[in-house]
């Protein structure tokens, strides 16, 4: 067994058992549709991490269990509220909350959710609770004002690329920095391991959402799994639109003004691709992926590990989430 299989088992466990523990509470109807979301298929890559990091400077990856459910559970309830934001219908190939039961509830089932992870913390004595807690809260503000953010952004004719890269650093790439720092601090890193291994994870989240918005454009739709040109229909501000922007002469800006104004169909979807890769878009977003990538590789080989094998397994994790084509 490999130490991410070894890791996932270890947390489905730990997480089947306070699914478990939700059926002695009540009222059932706050607490059945939390239930329901923490039982659907969901990798765990962010739970997954604390435990890795815990690992890897020095520490049973036990230890870091409680933690490791905290970051599963706050960001299963940033799923449920931004499925409703969204108004999303599915969510890992299950109605979401709001759609199966009602809105009001999903709030509900949410925020007794983000109670609920801050209550993990307490398991752990007093001084690596303060810092857990420290981070816990930070993460928590910055991924409220991402998300913020990105609605702001839909409104916006203009947005930088780096005021995407901010935005997308908030929303996507802090609960990932987190998940690993969370572990770091379980497993008592010095401060500057634990700021350095934070870093490794902001790395891998804003890489991975540059790759994420490749796809949505650019990637096989019989690999990718989902429809390709969401973004495209939605006139989503990804990394690809801001950047095309920056990069355009007068007439292209005009062009891709008037993309943008045009009826959500194929068309538009093949009219920007076009537009983009004429553009060296595709290659650009690729290039700035695996840049980051790169970069945070160096990164991760100095820490200076108690576990090689959890630094390397931290390694190739980074490479397959940059690599990935779905």
């Amino acid at each position: 067994m490999n130490l991410i299989q070894k890791y996932q088992e270890s947390f489905k466990k730990h997480l089947q058992k306070y699914i478990v523990s939700l059926n002695h509470r009540h009222p059932k109807e706050l607490y059945q549709p939390n239930q329901y979301i923490l039982q659907s298929d969901a990798k765990h890559i962010r739970p997954i991490l604390s435990l890795l990091a815990c690992n890897l400077y020095g520490e049973k990856h036990s230890k870091a269990l409680s933690a490791a459910l905290a970051v599963e559970l706050f960001h299963t309830f940033s799923l449920i509220h931004d499925d409703i934001l969204d108004n999303a219908t599915l969510r890992r190939g299950k109605k979401t909350i709001h759609t199966k039961w009602n809105t009001n509830i999903a709030i509900l089932a949410g925020d007794v959710l983000l109670v609920e992870a801050f209550k993990q913390l307490n398991t752990y004595p007093p001084h690596i609770h303060h810092s857990l807690h420290k981070v816990f809260t930070l993460a928590s503000v910055e991924i409220c004002e991402g998300q913020q953010e990105d609605m702001n952004f839909e409104k916006q004719n203009i947005v930088s690329s780096n005021d995407y890269l901010e935005m997308i650093r908030k929303k996507t790439a802090v609960l990932i920095g987190t998940s690993l720092k969370m572990g770091s601090i379980v497993a008592q890193a010095d401060s500057k391991e634990q700021n350095k291994i934070y870093k490794v994870g902001e790395n891998i989240g804003i890489a991975f959402q540059i790759m994420d918005d490749y796809l949505d454009t650019f990637g096989d739709p019989k690999v990718f799994g989902k429809k390709i040109g969401n973004d495209i229909l939605s006139n989503k501000k990804t990394y690809l639109i801001t950047k095309a922007y920056e990069l355009a002469n007068t007439s292209q800006k005009k062009q891709l003004k008037y993309l943008l104004h045009l009826p959500a169909n194929e068309d538009k979807i093949h009219q920007m691709k076009q537009f983009l890769a004429e553009l060296g878009i595709d290659i650009l977003a690729l290039k700035t992926a695996q840049d980051i990538h790169h970069k945070n590789l160096k990164l991760i080989h100095s820490l200076k590990t108690k576990h090689l094998p959890a630094k390397e397994t931290l390694a190739q994790l980074s490479e397959q989430l940059i690599n990935r084509t779905k």
